[in-house]
């Protein structure tokens, strides 16, 4: 009986030290990719899924840790603040993001792409004490360029950054696929002459970024799967489905590229095991070196 006592409480004891660690602790997960597009090589960090989080004052830790990097630009790649969070304010989350954003912006160029987090200000208005519109106009002001499908031009390296803000009901159980006509319509077609990155929170639809010409498209909002699973890989998707397909990391399809950040932090659920929180890194070069890396 003392052996199975001592066994269970070393297990929830391992295990509350691996929440503690994945929830408080930045990994960098760093990939490198080339393509001939490009006029020159460039690097960015990717951040998603920060849901108003502050790593260490103002978030000292984490932009520390991009400032290790010395990245080109940066990419926010939706749900940096949260909505829906019975821990901590969501004006608080707000503010944190606002003046994330102003911090960064001082170095480097910072694209916005909103998730469905960030929409749901909008979708939901009623709820909340400020508008959609003010909030934008606050990261605006800190100094983001704001993406709503909308692009921006970059000619100093040939590449173009797209954000798809996709409407809600593209995110909720039964809907019926995103198809490339969809993309075409909320947000144009893809420039094939130039790199064309395309930041679309929701993984879900990850073909189709390809089929609609992303040379490399940029999601989050699976968290990593909450937990994750040596050779299965993240356990369950916001629509609690089991062992989702785009859970995080790099993918191919149709010679196009796709990463999936699994996110620096959490809402109402705060759980990450095996998943600690994830600044994700791009190196891009006009030549090849050894590939894609991660």
């Amino acid at each position: 009986m003392e052996a199975i006592v001592f066994l269970i409480t070393s297990l929830i004891t391992f295990l509350a030290g691996v929440l503690a660690h994945d929830l408080n602790n930045i990994k960098t997960r760093k990939y490198l990719l080339h393509s001939d597009k490009i006029k020159k090589d460039l690097s960015f960090v990717i951040l998603s899924d920060l849901h108003g989080r502050s790593f260490g004052e103002d978030n000292e830790q984490l932009i520390d840790k991009i400032e290790a990097l010395k990245p080109d630009m940066v990419i926010m790649s939706g749900d940096i603040m949260t909505a829906k969070d019975p821990f901590f304010s969501i004006e608080r989350g707000v503010d944190r993001t606002e003046s994330l954003i102003k911090r960064l912006a001082e170095k480097y160029p910072v694209y916005f792409g909103p998730g469905n987090h960030e929409e749901r200000i909008k979708w939901e208005q009623w709820k909340y004490s400020f508008s959609y519109e003010d909030m934008m106009r606050r990261f605006k002001e800190a100094g983001a360029v704001i993406l709503s499908n909308q692009s921006v031009d970059i000619d100093e390296y040939n590449l173009r950054i797209s954000c798809l803000n996709m409407p809600e009901k593209y995110y909720k159980k039964g809907n019926k696929g995103l198809h490339e006509s969809d993309m075409d319509r909320l947000m144009g077609k893809a420039r094939a002459e130039r790199y064309q990155i395309l930041i679309a929170h929701n993984p879900e639809y990850v073909p189709t970024y390809a089929a609609w010409g992303a040379d490399l498209s940029i999601s989050g909002h699976y968290h990593g799967g909450l937990v994750r699973l040596p050779l299965f890989g993240g356990l369950i998707s916001p629509k609690l489905e089991i062992f989702p397909k785009y859970s995080g990391g790099v993918y191919h399809k149709g010679g196009k590229r796709q990463i999936v950040s699994c996110g620096l932090g959490t809402h109402t659920y705060p759980l990450r095991f095996f998943n600690p929180a994830e600044l994700t890194y791009v190196k891009m070069e006009k030549e090849q070196s050894n590939g894609i890396t991660g």
